[in-house]
This record gives structure tokens, C-alpha cells and sequence, in this order.
């Protein structure tokens, strides 16, 4: 297993935060390069989900087994793309949160930050970062190497380019966590997974929609 300390790897992390309904829950996430220095890329599903925003968002970058080796980044506004908050269309299950500055420092100047990629092959290899409950409740940070499976033809109903698979043994928690394209470029983040297949994720295609709202990120 890799270090999660180490350049690169530590962009990843996990996602702390409470459904005002349910409690406590976690996804994952991913330092991403913008002019703030304080961005995480994340699914829109874990900002936002059945009318219930979350509350009390933090970012943990390089989380391992309780250790926070870069601290803790508190979320101070939240970036959900319109088409999800409206309608939790899975084509557009994409959120951004921008945290403050802990006390080490704005979050790309202390873990740094990852660039992003759209409108890729849906066959291309990636690395699927993640931080999976199954898998040591969560604890730790798991990766798989995998190559886009096309489309989910159960997302052609809804308006927007149909969502992307890959065959990646990971579960909840992972949600929100980056697929590398090119080893270095997010393009695409975790968003399900279907009862009874749970060797395949799903990831919103980073088409030109989804490259819009992530231009625009502050």
C-alpha cells in the first residue's frame, strides 16, 4: 500500500460530515489545482442528497487509520452542479467544497493539488482513488487500476452525457473519490454503484458540462 504522505497521493483524502436526518457520514475527495489553492472535488451526493445538504463539511487529506498528518481543512461554501441539486441527475453528480486555510497553510500550498481532464475516452485507463467502508471501515486510503467500460445505457433517460463504469472493488465512502486519467488528471469521481455488482463504480463522464462548472470554480 502506498504512503499516503507522499506527493501526489496526499492530494486524496476523506470527506467528514453530518445529514442533519441521518448523522454522520464520510466520502472521499481530491486537492484540486484552481487560483483559490483550496478546492476538493468531490460527488455532488455528498454535499447534497434527497433535499439534505450536509452540515459541518471537512477535508482530511492523507487520512490514515485516525492520523491527520496535514490537519483537518473546514469547509467554508459548497459547489454543487445545478443539474444535481435540482434533480439528482446522476450525468452531473459533481460537488466542489472550498475549505479555509488550517494552520499550516492554504490546502494546495501544503498537500498540493491535481489539474483536471474532460472530454477523454470512456475506454481510457485510470486510477480510482477512494476511501471504501468495507475495506478497514474506511480507515485507509485504497486505489485500483481500471480501464472505462463505455456507458451505463440505465442513464440514457436523463438528460446529459450517460454516466461511465470500470471495474473497481470498492464501496460506500469511496464516493467523490478521483479517477486519474494519465496518472496525474482528475477526470471522473465515484458516484455508485448497482446492488449485487459491486466490482463496478460509476462516474459522471467529464464532458464539456461538467468542464464548465470546474472552470468556473473559484
Amino acid at each position: 500500500m502506498a504512503d499516503v504522505t507522499e506527493a501526489g497521493t496526499r492530494t486524496n483524502g476523506k470527506i467528514l460530515a453530518v445529514d442533519p436526518r441521518t448523522g454522520p457520514y464520510t466520502c472521499s475527495g481530491t486537492a484540486l489545482n484552481t487560483p483559490s489553492g483550496s478546492i476538493v472535488l468531490t460527488a455532488g451526493h455528498c454535499v447534497v442528497e434527497g433535499g439534505s445538504e450536509g452540515r459541518d463539511i471537512s477535508f482530511v487529506p492523507a487520512y490514515d487509520h485516525g492520523r491527520r498528518p496535514f490537519g483537518t481543512f473546514v469547509a467554508r461554501s459548497v459547489y454543487v452542479m445545478r443539474r444535481w441539486r435540482r434533480g439528482e441527475n446522476p450525468d452531473f453528480d459533481v460537488a466542489a467544497l472550498r475549505v479555509s486555510p488550517n494552520r499550516l497553510g492554504r490546502l494546495t500550498d501544503v498537500v498540493g493539488g491535481r489539474g483536471y481532464a474532460t472530454s477523454k475516452s470512456r475506454t481510457s485507463a485510470f486510477q480510482i482513488f477512494g476511501y471504501p467502508a468495507a475495506r478497514s471501515g474506511g480507515e485507509e486510503l485504497r486505489s485500483c487500476r481500471a480501464h472505462g467500460l463505455g456507458l451505463d445505457r440505465f442513464t440514457y433517460r436523463f438528460a446529459g452525457p450517460p454516466t461511465m463504469p470500470a471495474s473497481c472493488d470498492m464501496a460506500a465512502g469511496a464516493s467523490g473519490g478521483a479517477w486519474l486519467f494519465d496518472g496525474e488528471y482528475v477526470s471522473g469521481v465515484t458516484s455508485y454503484s448497482y446492488q449485487g455488482r459491486p466490482t463496478q463504480l460509476f462516474s459522471p463522464y467529464f464532458g464539456p458540462e461538467v468542464g464548465a462548472f470546474l472552470r468556473k470554480l473559484p
